[in-house]
């Protein structure tokens, strides 16, 4: 028969097992918050970084990034500390030692991205303007040539103006992109011909009107189209067809 000092024993038992548990569910909470904290973070420093890894920062940014660097460092060593010391993850919330590192993390994070936005601005002042593809279109007369090599450059200028709209380059592909893409409407700008002949200009519109004739075949039309390669660009046929 139980004797009420075995009972007592028991409940004791019970207790320190209920005991045991709360403060491990407890502990298990506390891990899986802080974790989430570190995380949320932690993510957006990781991502910042990987953009502005690509990008050369001033000597002032350089300095700053690596003062909130070292500032990181030594909260995350004092929190550790802490941790190893006590061996219980409520510790580290016992004072503010977590909050500043959270803190340290996004000043860092906030430095990078302030710093990698002012050198991605930079490198595409750098990389030079481009002319808007409009003012191409109103500036240069009307050709074959002109209007390919324009619509070639107004492709091209689309990608251009995608990446410098972006506030930061997602990688080193962003910065290859746009130094090909420039060089691509500089090259297609080159072929657009500015200096096309009065009697040539005339000539297109009226190709273009359908009110082209014989007449409109001036020598220098003539001498234009045979030199740029356009003579069998077109075909002579009666009014009356």
């Amino acid at each position: 028969m139980t004797t009420l000092l075995q009972r007592c024993q028991t409940v004791a038992d019970k207790v320190t097992q209920l005991a045991l548990a709360q403060r491990h569910a407890n502990q298990q909470r506390q891990v899986q918050e802080r974790t989430r904290e570190w995380k949320t973070n932690y993510e957006k420093l990781k991502s910042v970084s990987g953009r502005v890894a690509c990008l050369s920062l001033d000597t002032a940014a350089i300095a700053s990034v690596a003062e909130k660097r070292a500032h990181l460092r030594h909260n995350a060593v004092q929190v550790l500390e802490r941790l190893t010391s006590h061996n219980d993850i409520a510790q580290i919330t016992s004072d503010a030692s977590w909050t500043r590192l959270l803190a340290s993390v996004e000043g860092l994070a906030d430095e990078l991205e302030t710093s990698g936005k002012l050198a991605w601005r930079s490198y595409i002042d750098e990389q030079g303007t481009l002319d808007d593809p409009a003012w191409l279109r109103n500036r240069a007369p009307s050709t074959p040539m002109n209007d390919a090599a324009i619509e070639a450059y107004q492709k091209h200028h689309g990608a251009y103006a995608a990446l410098v709209k972006l506030t930061m380059p997602r990688g080193t592909h962003d910065l290859a992109q746009l130094s090909q893409t420039i060089a691509a409407c500089r090259t297609e700008a080159g072929k657009v011909d500015f200096n096309v002949p009065p009697d040539v200009q005339r000539f297109l519109q009226a190709i273009q009107l359908g009110s082209a004739t014989l007449a409109s075949l001036t020598p220098d039309v003539l001498e234009w189209l045979a030199k740029n390669g356009q003579l069998e660009r077109y075909r002579i046929r009666s009014a009356g067809q």
